[in-house]
């Protein structure tokens, strides 16, 4: 599985995300669930992984059942019973697609969907320069998030370190964010600077197209998922 190019990956959790939202009986849901149970088996994903994803949907579910059920029987004038029956398809297509976007993530990542698009552009022969800065930026982009996560969880673990406050509790990781914030940004800021002043010393942007340092490459393996996905969607239109 780890051997699949990572947008072998994206197209084919796309592709299930566009069967899920398609279905509309039973067999179509058990049809995906087995499908998804086999790929979990498959690439020996602990079911904790997905249910740590999930979590928070299933905490949610049971609110939305308290505030959308009275409401629904009231105005409709239909039993419990028939709401939930109405309900069941949405809920068990919000699952679906979470847990097959949870196998998703876990086998790749923006960057290396990234890699995948520059190979393709680099074997192309493109030599937009504006392209080239276009990929430099989502790069940076995509940097900054765990830049931020990092650079909070160090300062939080600081303050617990000098005994500031009790660091438990919802509300004071928020306080916390609100007080760190603006440090936090100026100095990934200041590291973005620097960044840029090594990138410009190292001759980026000299020459076009730039080279891949992991270039990624179709393989036999991405040709038998094809293949799959192909019995997967017959499988499916079978049971309509």
């Amino acid at each position: 599985m780890s051997r699949l190019n990572p947008l072998t990956l994206f197209f084919s959790a796309i592709l299930f995300l566009i069967l899920t939202f398609k279905a509309e009986t039973s067999l179509h849901l058990i049809w995906l669930a087995t499908s998804l149970g086999l790929m979990t088996a498959f690439t020996q994903l602990p079911i904790r992984v997905i249910a740590r994803r999930v979590k928070p949907f299933l905490y949610f579910m049971p609110v939305m059942l308290i505030l959308y059920l009275p409401l629904a029987v009231v105005l409709s004038g239909t039993g419990i019973e028939e709401q939930l029956r109405l309900l069941a398809l949405p809920i068990s297509r919000i699952f679906l697609m979470l847990s097959a976007m949870t196998i998703f993530l876990e086998f790749t990542s923006t960057a290396a969907v990234l890699d995948v698009v520059r190979t393709i552009w680099f074997k192309a022969g493109g030599k937009w320069r504006w392209v080239e800065n276009s990929f430099q930026m989502l790069y940076l982009v995509f940097r900054f998030f765990p830049m931020f996560r990092d650079e909070f969880s160090t300062r939080q673990t600081l303050d617990k370190a000098l005994c500031f406050n009790d660091t438990s509790g919802r509300f004071f990781n928020i306080f916390t964010l609100a007080h760190h914030l603006p440090a936090v940004v100026s100095n990934i800021f200041h590291r973005a600077e620097n960044l840029g002043m090594s990138m410009t010393i190292r001759g980026f942007g000299t020459k076009v197209p730039r080279g891949v340092a992991q270039p990624m490459s179709f393989g036999f393996s991405d040709l038998a998922a094809a293949g799959i996905c192909i019995l997967f969607i017959l499988g499916f239109s079978s049971l309509a």
